[in-house]
């Protein structure tokens, strides 16, 4: 069985690609991952180590919301794209009353939610100000340590998908999907799942997000109360060159890894990197060999200044905020 997307020559004009959801709804997607053992044990074992045992009561009524081995009623769609924990929460906390109803009872024809899930319907009740702070609680415990790390390797994603966009235009990005889940076959791309589902976008396009938390199977949300608004189709972030173990691994550069950073190539090498570029970009545009550019970009991304993540053959290094700062600093 498939959900399959139907794609007219408009919608492929409408494909956006964008960074992240934010933190509040890679919380959402983590606490329904750490609630699905069985859900990529490999790939977040280390992670699951670490976070094990940090489910506290205080996240109680978030985990009303998310039955076990399910993602949940979509908070990511009622609280839309926010850059922030703090602004997701307010905005979790101006959701109006009839549409977080309606998607509870969307995953309540599936899934049984509690009774105590209910309480949170009502925007100005106490209910829904616990809703807010479990979220909070639930941010600091399973991504807080990690989002920067995570935010880094979205925006990574994000460049790389945007240049296969501009560069190969929508069917070759749409092509770069193909896997165990996607198909693409024009003018339908099919993502398996469990249930038979078929979507004609109607000129809306396609919003691709890219999310570590989403685990290995895409999801696909949409606003059933806005027949003119773009649906999202989230997909797992791609691997950078050591897989996802980089982002749960706690260490922080010391001075060392600072101190390398000092001298003019590397401030070349930085400035290189600013808009994103391969390793063969990086070489020609500071005019030094493929073998250094990389040695080079490996110690900015040990220090955290740059980010990479594979395309096609290649890998992309995107700069990370700390780079960024510490260029314009410069």
């Amino acid at each position: 069985m498939a959900w399959r997307i139907h794609f007219t020559a408009e919608d492929l004009e409408r494909i956006q690609v964008s960074p992240t959801l934010g933190p509040l709804a890679e919380t959402v997607m983590a606490l329904s991952l750490l609630r699905c053992p069985w859900r990529n044990p490999a790939t977040f074992s280390e992670w699951r180590g670490q976070v094990s045992g940090k489910i506290t009561a205080q996240m109680k009524a978030l985990t009303y919301m998310i039955p076990p081995g399910t993602t949940g009623v979509d908070l990511c769609t009622l609280t839309g794209e926010a850059p922030t924990i703090e602004q997701g929460v307010q905005a979790l906390l101006s959701v109006p009353s009839e549409n977080l109803l309606t998607e509870m009872e969307i995953t309540d024809r599936w899934h049984k939610l509690p009774a105590a899930a209910r309480a949170a319907v009502e925007a100005d009740g106490e209910a829904r100000r616990e809703l807010a702070a479990a979220t909070q609680a639930a941010y600091q415990a399973l991504v807080e340590p990690y989002w920067i790390r995570m935010h880094a390797r979205l925006q990574a994603d994000q460049v790389a998908r945007s240049r296969m966009l501009a560069y190969g235009g929508p069917d070759r990005l749409l092509a770069s999907l193909q896997g165990q889940w996607i198909r693409w076959r024009p003018p339908v791309l099919e993502i398996l799942m469990t249930s038979r589902l078929e979507m004609h976008l109607n000129g809306r396009g396609l919003a691709l997000v890219p999310s570590v938390f989403v685990g290995q199977r895409p999801m696909l949300t949409w606003d059933p109360r806005d027949d003119h608004a773009t649906p999202r189709l989230i997909l797992p972030a791609a691997d950078g060159p050591n897989g996802h173990g980089y982002l749960w691994d706690g260490r922080r550069s010391d001075g060392a890894a600072l101190a390398a950073l000092v001298g003019r190539n590397r401030a070349a090498v930085l400035r290189a990197v600013a808009d994103g570029c391969t390793t063969t970009e990086l070489a020609c545009r500071v005019g030094i060999s493929p073998a250094a550019a990389s040695q080079h970009a490996s110690v900015l991304r040990g220090a955290g200044l740059i980010s990479t993540c594979r395309q096609g053959s290649a890998v992309l290094h995107v700069i990370t905020p700390l780079g960024a700062e510490l260029l314009q600093a410069g």
